[in-house]
């Protein structure tokens, strides 16, 4: 009995003091800890993204868990953005009500918690049709042929960025995040074989992102992390060591984080790294380590690393070369790992990257770990 209590006591004091679970800063925000929960779509909001009780409820959660930074799932900037049915969305000044009552009620239970408003643009990668893209591109995946963005869309987008980042500020978020990884708008822009334009958007493919950031740092103060590919994991598509020039440029810019992802819907054609069905019993995890590990070695702002993270072991790992690391299913699995962790109850998430959970947003359902539902069934 006494070495069993001294067992768990040491036990608990040791991932309380782990290096996760230690508080960190970036330029403007404090977390308090080094734990990240990335954007995963939800499929909560009604058909004309507003934000709904079950959608406050998942984030309640989330809080209540232990997580030090909260990402939300992507959040549309324009009506054309929308990759599918049911997604928020920070459009228009009609969202700004719900969006507020969602950040009161997470701040209520958690007032440290740092709350990220992920804001995006499907681009081609969208269920819904009227999808446009930097270059017409043929998406494999969907079968879409995107319209190509004329200098007047590109404008429009921009501001339509620049919007939904006040829109946030006005809401309460602590900073938003641009997503510009797994193949949407933003990233075809810094992707070579999406954008094939021959105009300044094509020449410097950054430059959407740098035309956006200077928008929202002239008219707001709101913290601008983003989320971008290292990788495209496609034939002619984007590489690391294109990556790491662009991060350079948002380093300069002034971004206040990146979180270093990778793929798109076509890269399930060639490469086991896509952001549909990674399994990580096959990759291990932390996948994209690496990459996270140069665009680290190139920039001065934080990096998050992102892809298949579970264990404290691993997590621990990570930390002694970056910032910050990001869960999303495991999360999903159980949104109070982190709590259970620093307690010492679990080491490492008992999710199977079974993909269920990404399976039910493809059909409208909404977030959930369905591989949990049908063990309690």
């Amino acid at each position: 009995m006494l070495y069993e209590f001294l067992w768990k006591n040491t036990y608990l004091y040791s991932h309380s003091k782990s290096m996760l679970f230690t508080p960190a800063e970036t330029e403007n925000l404090k977390m308090k800890n080094r734990l990240v929960r990335s954007a995963t779509a939800e499929s909560m909001a009604t058909k004309e993204g507003f934000v709904t009780p079950e959608l406050i409820e998942l984030y309640k959660k989330l809080a209540e868990g232990g997580v030090g930074t909260i990402v939300t799932g992507y959040m549309y900037v324009s009506e054309d953005g929308r990759s599918s049915y049911k997604m928020t969305g920070i459009s228009r000044d009609e969202h700004i009500e719900g969006l507020s009552r969602l950040v009161s009620e997470v701040k209520d239970v958690d007032r440290d918690v740092v709350f990220v408003a992920q804001i995006a643009h499907a681009g081609r990668q969208t269920l819904l049709g009227n999808a446009i893209a930097p270059s017409a591109v043929k998406d494999l995946f969907t079968g879409i042929e995107p319209k190509e963005m004329t200098g007047d869309d590109i404008e429009r987008v921009i501001d339509d960025f620049i919007n939904a980042a006040i829109r946030a500020e006005k809401a309460g978020f602590d900073a938003v995040q641009l997503h510009a990884a797994h193949g949407y708008l933003l990233s075809e822009f810094i992707s070579p074989y999406t954008n094939r334009r021959k105009d300044e958007y094509g020449q410097e493919r950054a430059k959407i992102l740098l035309d956006i950031f200077e928008g929202i740092r002239e008219r707001s103060k709101i913290p601008v992390m983003i989320k971008m590919n290292a990788c495209d994991f496609i034939p002619g598509g984007l590489e690391i060591d294109e990556a790491v020039r662009i991060a350079k440029l948002l380093d300069d810019a002034g971004f206040e984080a990146i979180e270093v992802s990778g793929g798109m819907y076509e890269s399930i054609y060639h490469n086991r790294y896509n952001v549909v069905s990674q399994k990580v019993s096959k990759s291990g995890e932390a996948y994209f380590k690496e990459y996270a590990f140069r665009i680290k070695d190139a920039v001065s702002m934080p990096v998050i690393a992102v892809g298949g993270i579970k264990s404290l072991e691993v997590a621990e790992s990570l930390l002694e070369k970056v910032d910050f690391v990001s869960m999303s299913r495991p999360l999903i699995r159980d949104p109070y790992l982190p709590l259970k962790m620093m307690k010492g109850e679990v080491d490492k998430s008992d999710c199977k990257s079974c993909n269920l959970c990404l399976a039910a947003i493809f059909e409208n359902k909404p977030l959930d770990c369905y591989a949990k539902r049908k063990e309690d069934s």
